[in-house]
């Protein structure tokens, strides 16, 4: 029964991460793997058509965990996955 659970919920944990990587290849506009602030931008305000500039540039800062200017899809899936962007 535990085992059975366990696999369920890996099954369900690997379905969101593919729709996450769905969603970040959606606003990878360029492909290049990496999202970059106008990409994020557009994201935010699909979310959050009130989203202000400030808003996705402070988003956009916490996300680049390493500050090279892109997101890439690691940094994506944890912000994704956290509540940052219910402004």
């Amino acid at each position: 029964m535990l085992r059975s659970r366990r696999e369920k919920v890996e099954a369900e944990l690997k379905e969101k991460i593919a729709d996450i990587r769905e969603t970040f290849e959606f606003f990878d506009r360029d492909n290049n793997g990496l999202i970059d602030f106008d990409e994020f931008r557009s994201l935010l305000r699909t979310v959050n058509p009130d989203a202000t500039i400030s808003q996705a540039a402070e988003g956009f800062s916490m996300t680049d965990k390493n500050s090279d200017g892109y997101v890439d899809i690691d940094e994506f899936i944890a912000w994704w996955r956290s509540t940052w962007w219910e402004y």
